[in-house]
């Protein structure tokens, strides 16, 4: 008797099972007609109007699902998505209700076109689009070999990924109430990308991986090829205060100084200025809901450090011996390197601390060492460890840059003794763009190339020793 049992549920239980998939396959048998309420439930999962304009065909593999071709994404009459080729993954228990569910999305060869208007409104907004609609999970997005273009029409600032993959997994979105908008979705993936290409620079081998959920996202490997060397890092975005909480950490290894160079300088000029491999390296923290907000609450630390540079077209040591003679030159401009490093992208386009790698200087020189540490509190940076050592000099420099005011903080750049002692310095002030040097410790720069055997007994008859300027980790030449 319970085996007849038994025998009578299995028997039953495959008639329901055939009958469920027989409906189903009937049901996309004539998927066309439903073609409408496909794209629908497409428009409703990216947010966005799509419209298939390519076959339909019925997949079973990895599970039920729909393929598709020639998929267009679009938003006030133009394109701004289109898509090789799309799989749709079914559950299936809503097919039974001729109800269409998505699992899984994947996306091949899809190319995205996004565009910021003068106006501020980006190609893809519509009127009232936000994060307010109905809740959704789905398994996992996947992208293909995707490219992406973004362009803003004000700036005329170009980014552009080619040849990437995507995959977002248990991607969710959960409806709260307004205010806790960024706690709605939740994610973890990965990403990577042959080529970026951002303004200037360009980046290989980009790899992310990452996390959100309940307001933050966490990327906990950002590994990129630059400058023919590598970076590694995270970044961290906290979203459950009043405003956003950023985190970046990042060390760039063994980078070609004059590649990263080259990516701000004139590019009317391609002349080697400089050449070398550096290390540089970033620990920042922000705040803020715009870009204001962000620089003043910028803080954290930045370095940056090499050795044996080789400078062509500049002979660090002939200018501070032309600058003992005349001082016909700028010693700031002389020191210009200091003054760049990590902060090269923001003062070239101010003052022309550059000029000196723009334009022939005649010669060639070498740095011994440079080392570059700031320190930024609430948008300032502070130089702690910043010097270097050519041939047979070394040059320090002192003070802030502010880039909240964009002006500088009492900055001194100074040729050292073997003490560490100013021999002569420049001091600089006022707006970045039209800043204001002046000379300092004339005698010294005048009577140092006559009387530096009577220097010591200088000093004897003066009855004091010099006050220290520097002592950090760059040594004199002479002892190296």
């Amino acid at each position: 008797m319970a085996l007849h049992n038994k025998k009578v549920l299995f028997i039953t239980t495959c008639v329901i099972t055939l009958a469920v998939f027989a409906g189903i396959f009937a049901l996309l048998l004539n998927i066309k007609a439903f073609k409408p309420q496909l794209e629908a439930a497409v428009s409703a999962a990216i947010g966005a109007d799509a419209r298939i304009k390519g076959k339909i065909n019925i997949s079973f593999s990895p599970g039920i699902g729909l393929s598709l071709k020639d998929v267009n994404v679009r938003n006030r009459g133009s394109d701004f998505v289109t898509i090789e080729k799309m799989r749709i993954g079914l559950k299936i228990f809503p097919l039974t209700r001729k109800a269409f569910q998505i699992s899984s999305i994947r996306l091949i060869k899809p190319s995205f076109s996004i565009v910021k208007h003068k106006n501020g409104i980006f190609n893809f907004d519509k009127p009232g689009n936000t994060l307010s609609g109905k809740p959704f999970a789905i398994d996992n997005i996947s992208v293909s070999q995707g490219n992406l273009v973004y362009k803003d029409e004000t700036s005329g600032e170009k980014i552009e990924a080619n040849n990437f993959d995507l995959i977002l997994r248990n991607l969710s979105y959960i409806k709260r109430d307004s205010a806790e908008q960024p706690k709605r979705i939740s994610f973890n993936g990965n990403i990577l990308c042959k080529t970026l290409k951002i303004y200037n620079s360009t980046l290989t081998n980009l790899v992310m991986k990452g996390a959100g959920g309940k307001g933050i996202i966490d990327i906990n490997q950002v590994s990129v090829n630059i400058a023919g060397g590598t970076g590694n890092g995270s970044i961290r975005v906290d979203m459950t205060g009043p405003s956003p909480h950023y985190r970046v950490i990042y060390a760039l290894n063994r980078v070609r100084i004059e590649e990263l160079f080259q990516q701000y300088l004139n590019k009317k000029n391609p002349r080697k200025a400089i050449e070398g491999p550096i290390n540089l390296s970033f620990d920042l923290t922000a705040m803020g809901k715009s870009a204001d907000e962000v620089k003043r609450s910028l803080n954290g630390n930045l370095s940056l450090n090499g050795e044996n540079l080789m400078l062509y077209n500049m002979d660090i040591d002939a200018l501070i011996m032309k600058y003992k003679r005349s001082q016909n030159i700028n010693l700031v401009d002389v020191g210009a390197i200091l003054l760049l490093g990590p902060f090269g992208p923001l003062l070239t386009k101010s003052y022309h601390f550059a000029s000196l790698y723009e334009e022939s200087q005649g010669g060639k020189g070498i740095i011994r060492k440079l080392v570059l540490v700031w320190n930024v509190k609430n948008g300032i940076a502070e130089a702690q460890d910043v010097a270097l050592a050519s041939t047979k000099q070394r040059i320090a420099m002192k003070g802030g840059l502010n880039f909240i005011n964009e002006r500088f903080d009492d900055v001194t750049i100074a040729v050292l003794d073997k003490q560490g002692c100013t021999v002569f310095s420049e001091k600089v002030h006022g707006p970045f763009r039209k800043p204001q040097i002046e000379k300092e410790n004339i005698f010294k720069s005048i009577s140092g190339p006559l009387l530096n055997p009577l220097e010591d007994a200088w000093k004897f008859i003066q009855g004091e020793e010099c006050t220290v300027f520097y002592s950090g980790s760059v040594r004199h030449p002479s002892r190296y």
